[in-house]
């Protein structure tokens, strides 16, 4: 994280140990868990980039919803992001509860929801860069 960031630190310090445990997980084989730290870190750069915008948070565990409610707040959000928060969504709850699971948790999965946690991750972290130098 860049010292211009004005994301409040206490979520980034959560989310970057949810971005660690999704790495960490992947590379032992725990693929569920990979994609529910994924998400999580995801949600929380969010919430933390909301929280920065308008001091509130929404709640919910709907990345496009968050990432809707900063558009609302000003920001313009790449269509791509909307893509990868629908894809990391669903990843909240089935990843979490043993025999809700309509998918099939492998490596593939895993990475690609590695790859759209860091794309969200760095459009947030770009997004607060260029609100501190504005």
């Amino acid at each position: 994280m860049s010292k211009k960031t004005v994301l409040p630190g206490e979520w980034v310090e959560k989310a970057e140990f949810f971005r660690k445990e999704a790495k960490r997980h992947l590379g032992e084989h725990v693929y569920w868990a990979t994609c529910f730290e994924a998400q999580q870190a995801a949600e929380l750069y969010l919430k933390a980039l909301q929280i920065a915008l308008v001091g509130v948070y929404e709640f919910t565990h709907d990345l496009s919803r968050l990432l809707g409610f900063l558009e609302d707040a000003g920001l313009k959000v790449p269509h791509e992001l909307y893509a990868a928060a629908d894809s990391l969504t669903p990843h909240y709850t089935m990843a979490r509860y043993p025999g809700r699971k309509p998918v099939v948790y492998d490596e593939r999965m895993a990475r690609r929801c590695i790859e759209y946690m860091e794309k969200i991750i760095r459009w947030v972290v770009d997004e607060a860069n260029r609100l501190k130098e504005a």
